[in-house]
């Protein structure tokens, strides 16, 4: 009977990884990009290779005050308490190449400028304003890549309809990949 109890629990085991896996590929294929502008940051190493904390340029305003007469409610939109919340509700304007222009709290902004904003879920881990990020705050590469990484000017997200994001790259200023890892010369130990 025990034979098939960790028989059972290994193949649910098997079922659910697969699960999450199909469900990371679906959310990378099936969901548009957009692009955040990454502040300077300090390449560190560790044990595994090379990372890079990231730090999101993120700056939240309310809206302008020829958007705010969209008001229809009447109700004013209060500051989000950010004490234990593990995640915030934001939304991000975006320009024409779908880099991020404007972060807000104010849900009104998807009604300003509907083709040209989206939703955005911030992690909160230090229940602090200044830690909120997107998608991951760090970036792990191989060893040896730090100086192609360090001209990663911003962040390329996959971002769901429900806000949801996934960190799919680090890319140049002209929002073109890096390509840090068909550089030849990490793998050759140089």
């Amino acid at each position: 009977m025990k034979k098939f109890w960790v028989l059972h629990l290994s193949i649910f085991s098997i079922a659910l990884f697969v699960g999450l896996i199909i469900q990371h590929e679906w959310h990378l294929r099936n969901s548009q990009s957009i692009f955040v502008k990454l502040a300077p940051v300090d390449p560190r190493s560790i044990l595994q290779g090379d990372y890079m904390a990231l730090n999101y340029q993120l700056h939240f305003a309310g809206l302008d005050a020829d958007e705010t007469a969209l008001n229809q409610t009447g109700s004013d939109i209060t500051i989000q308490d950010f004490k234990d919340r593990s995640q915030i509700v934001s939304y991000v304007r975006l320009d024409a190449q779908r880099r991020v222009i404007r972060s807000s709290f104010d849900p009104r902004l998807l009604q300003v400028h509907p083709a040209s904003s989206a939703k955005l879920l911030l992690k909160n881990p230090r229940n602090s304003f200044e830690a909120l990020y997107p998608a991951a705050n760090s970036f792990l590469f191989a060893e040896g890549l730090e100086p192609c990484y360090r001209n990663a000017k911003f962040a390329e997200l996959k971002l769901k309809e429900n806000g949801k994001a996934l960190l799919v790259n680090l890319v140049d200023s002209h929002l073109k990949p890096l390509n840090c890892e068909s550089s030849k010369s990490w793998r050759q130990g140089s």
